[in-house]
């Protein structure tokens, strides 16, 4: 999604009237399969009265210019609402999203801006391009713990990670007046092909239902909803299903969605990593049992900004070519099993070793 800078300058800034630009989360560095990224969302809003054709993105050091990656708009742009016009136009009075994921080089924390070009579509011609400076923000370092294994045994598949379209970085939530990504470095995780039922718990069912989910930390347990009270009326937070909700050390909140009920934990217990909290199921809104993990700065599961983690745990023995690979049920391809460094690329085939778990009990 973000490219290496060329070596050339970006385009000189220009005072233009009225494209909004607004990074409304300041990432922390995510390591994404051994590599630290930038993963967060520029938004625009476009207050001019024609349409503007965004070509390009620059992310820019904001005190000199240095260029630290250039993006290309399509397939990075979401635009918000049924609008006319071509994939890379913003409507009057229209918003868009830039899901952005650019390599961080390392060095001290700086202030960082983007600059868009941009080009005004006026009403039988095309106006002259231009480049605005905006969305400023400062990285922050990233998170130190590293997290156990939410799983046992295996293999696993990874699915649904930052740089995977339509994945669940691509639905913001705006429940309290404040649009927000909870479920940014969301991981589903899903039996892969080979799956062992008998190495992820007892009675377990080959599409993983039943499997043993586990406390990824020694924690606090903030948050069990064990399933909608009779009558009560749909909510959008019925979409979790099952869930239980741990608050880390570090202040940070560890997300289990879509378990079988029946959960045997309650709010104010403290739990051990290794611990087993629950059993993999298909509450709430999924099309085939999975458990759903994300970590976040928020107790609410869809009012809190999804944060990077990195997994201490865990063994990556393959993966899928792509998303099509998995659903149709392919074979993945092996690799020689190496430790998931931060987080697993999407598709990873992954193995929780009976190690990892640092099992303390059983409720």
């Amino acid at each position: 999604m973000g490219a290496a800078a060329p070596a050339d300058q970006p385009a000189v800034v220009r005072p233009y009237q009225s494209l909004h630009l607004e990074v409304p989360y300041v990432p922390s560095i995510a390591r994404i399969d051994g590599e630290d990224r930038l993963v967060y969302e520029l938004h625009a809003t476009n207050f001019a009265a024609q349409p503007l054709a965004v070509a390009a993105i620059d992310l820019c050091a904001a005190a000199d210019g240095a260029r630290l990656a250039r993006i290309d708009p399509v397939g990075v742009m979401r635009r918000i609402g049924a609008q006319a016009g071509g994939a890379t136009e913003i409507a009057p009075g229209g918003r868009a999203i830039f899901y952005l994921s650019v390599r961080w080089p390392g060095g001290d924390f700086k202030p960082l801006l983007h600059r868009i070009s941009l080009t005004p579509m006026r009403p039988g011609r095309t106006g002259a391009s231009v480049t605005i400076a905006g969305g400023e923000f400062t990285p922050v370092r990233a998170f130190a713990a590293t997290l156990g294994a939410p799983l046992r045994g295996g293999p696993w598949t990874a699915v649904a990670l930052p740089d995977v379209d339509n994945g669940h970085r691509r639905f913001p939530y705006a429940v309290s007046g404040r649009v927000r990504l909870p479920g940014r470095h969301a991981i589903d995780w899903m039996p892969a092909v080979g799956f062992d039922p008998g190495s992820t718990g007892t009675d377990v069912a080959a599409d993983g239902s039943g499997a043993d989910v586990l406390a990824v930390a020694d924690a606090e347990v903030v948050t069990v909803k064990d399933g909608a009270a009779p009558g009560a009326p749909a909510s959008v937070e019925d979409e979790t299903g099952a869930m239980i909700v741990l608050r880390l050390p570090d202040g940070r909140y560890a997300f289990y969605q879509h378990l079988a009920p029946g959960i045997g934990i309650k709010p104010g217990m403290r739990v051990r990593r290794g611990q087993v909290i629950g059993r993999v199921g298909s509450s709430g809104h999924v099309t085939q049992p999975h458990l759903h993990f994300h970590i976040a700065d928020h107790a609410a599961p869809l009012d809190g900004e999804g944060l990077p983690y990195r997994f201490g745990a865990g063994r990556i023995v393959g993966r899928y070519a792509d998303r099509a690979g998995f659903s149709e049920g392919k074979a993945w391809q092996a690799a020689a099993p190496r430790a998931i460094d931060g987080l697993p690329p999407a598709y990873a085939v992954i193995m929780f070793d009976t190690a990892d778990n640092l099992t303390r009990g059983r409720n």
